[in-house]
């Protein structure tokens, strides 16, 4: 499944948030990486159709994801934002059933393959044997990864990740990157943002450097994540270079 971006700009009331990117997505992990500020929450929704581009196009197949119908488009893309909802009342089966919504009929009854997705999902997560438990009474950590969890079972090949680990501690970081891989394992299209320079040098295939709404520098980890082109994307020029420590 070929992802394309051409020439996206986002200028919304006349103010610069993305400048002409352009660029292909490929296969295993590729991160946005940069400061808080720098584009990439923009550049994930514009390929999620969640906002328009001013200029520019996002293909998926080589279909403009305009042209897609939100249900369509929904069994083609996930989009897992950085915020957090306040949702309480629900089981955690429910909680995560509520990413089957493609494919619901007309009278609103999910397929026959709902329930073994999302049996299936919670035990990727380990969540499983907490399926009748309220959601209520899940620790922040416990609920990023149900987010997780309620996204995969819309079944899509492109998974989009929006800051996945802020406000998380080791453990479920650890937990988040363990569900990295094994989706790269399932041959998923993933594309992840983040400012954590660590991070994306844990689990990144393919890094896209972006600074004030720019692709400044892309590639192979192992090319683009070295200390100039860190400094440069930082803005830590006025910081002693011997001061700072990758990784």
């Amino acid at each position: 499944m070929s992802i394309k971006i051409k020439r996206l700009s986002y200028s919304p009331n006349n103010i610069n948030v993305l400048d002409s990117i352009s660029l292909d997505i490929n296969g295993g992990i590729n991160t946005f990486l940069g400061q808080n500020g720098s584009g990439k929450t923009t550049l994930m929704k514009l390929i999620s159709n969640l906002i328009e581009p001013t200029i520019g196009e996002v293909l998926i197949n080589g279909i403009n994801v305009k042209d897609l119908k939100k249900y369509d488009l929904s069994k083609l893309i996930t989009y897992i934002s950085q915020d957090r909802e306040n949702i309480q009342g629900f089981t955690v089966f429910e909680y995560v059933e509520m990413g089957r919504f493609p494919y619901q009929n007309f009278y609103g009854k999910y397929d026959n393959n709902s329930q073994k997705f999302i049996n299936e999902s919670l035990k990727l997560v380990n969540l499983f044997k907490r399926k009748n438990d309220f959601v209520d009474n899940l620790s922040g950590g416990e609920m990023q990864i149900l987010r997780i969890s309620r996204a995969l079972v819309q079944d899509t090949n492109i998974i989009l990740f929006d800051e996945p680990t802020s406000n998380l501690d080791l453990k479920n970081t650890r937990r988040i990157k363990d569900l990295l891989f094994k989706l790269k394992d399932m041959n998923k299209r993933i594309i992840v943002s983040t400012h954590d320079i660590n991070f994306a040098n844990s689990i990144s295939d393919i890094i896209f450097m972006i600074k004030n709404g720019k692709v400044i520098y892309s590639g192979d980890k192992e090319e683009i994540l070295n200390k100039n082109n860190i400094i440069d994307c930082y803005d830590l020029n006025d910081y002693d270079s011997e001061d700072i420590r990758l990784f």
